[in-house]
């Protein structure tokens, strides 16, 4: 397969590094870096023997079988759109978009075209463990996912909500296969025009969730709790470490992690190919989007908002 990853500053020079990791799978024949600043492109020719592509003007007429969108969340759409639109299979990172109306056009231009976005901690080992393990909860009662760190290096495009709380929200989703009917958050900005800290709470049906996190507090922590009537599972995504306690005690199993990014390209590009391949749902990134948009809406008008009503 030919590959394009379009940006491969910050974030996106992790996609390259997979893409090209991926060249020994033999699922990936050539990768294209495609970027505006001639320093990453020279670094990614000589690190990564990529070809380099100039700017997305260029990579209009780019050969390739699939796309991965790593630019700032503001250009999603625009840059999406010049691979979707020709029927290209495209993976963009997440947030998807950076509003439920962008995403609506984004997921319009696709067609039936696949596209997905990067959820990638719903391949992390210790996420797997715990779906694969539900059942030891008894009955879901309770989530609560907590990530803090100071502020990133990274375009401010938006807030923590849709860059940080998007992942726990949703990985309980993933996880427990329940949606949120409604939600309401309280949270604000210390500086800038986006939230830097948010606490949301979430009804699905006779269970909730809380989702706290911020970019103040000077420490990366990554938790997700999922409590049940049996028990509770705790995985640290700092420490990639996953517990269980319950009526005997606290036990801790083994896990061998594997980067859970070069396990969510892989299945991308698999079912880019036509080879199946685990991706994003379309539903999947709709919910995820109107749950950012309604946590976000709440925070401005202190109010509970339904999300069948966005």
């Amino acid at each position: 397969m030919r590959v394009a990853v379009v940006g491969i500053g910050g974030w996106g020079k992790n996609h390259l590094r997979v893409a090209a990791q991926l060249r020994g799978d033999g699922l990936v024949d050539e990768v294209y870096a495609v970027d505006i600043d001639e320093n990453r492109l020279k670094w990614a020719e000589r690190v990564y023997k990529a070809v380099p592509v100039r700017g997305v003007d260029q990579a209009a007429d780019l050969d390739v079988d699939a796309a991965i969108i790593a630019t700032p969340t503001t250009l999603h759409v625009a840059h999406a759109t010049v691979f979707l639109s020709r029927g290209i299979p495209t993976l963009v990172e997440k947030p998807f978009a950076a509003n439920l109306q962008d995403a609506y056009q984004l997921l319009d231009v696709a067609g039936k075209t696949l596209v997905t976005t990067g959820y990638l901690l719903r391949f992390h080992q210790g996420v797997r463990y715990i779906r694969e393990n539900l059942a030891r909860l008894g009955r879901f009662l309770t989530a609560y996912g907590k990530r803090t760190s100071r502020w990133p290096i990274r375009p401010g495009d938006v807030g923590v909500v849709k860059d940080l709380a998007i992942h726990d929200i949703d990985l309980v989703t993933y996880i427990t296969g329940k949606r949120a009917s409604h939600v309401y958050a309280a949270g604000g900005a210390t500086r800038g025009v986006y939230e830097d800290h948010v606490q949301i709470f979430a009804q699905y049906g006779e269970s909730s969730a809380i989702y706290e996190t911020n970019w103040l507090t000077p420490y990366k922590f990554r938790k997700l709790e999922i409590t049940g009537e049996q028990g509770i599972f705790v995985v640290d995504f700092a420490s990639d470490e996953v517990y269980f306690y319950g009526e005997d005690g606290v036990y801790r199993p083994r896990l061998e992690i594997v980067e859970p990014l070069l396990l969510q390209d892989r299945e991308f590009l698999k079912a880019a190919s036509g080879a199946g391949g685990e991706v994003v749902s379309r539903e999947d990134i709709v919910y995820t989007m109107k749950f950012c948009e309604a946590a976000t809406l709440s925070i401005k008008t202190r109010k509970v908002l339904h999300l069948d009503d966005l």
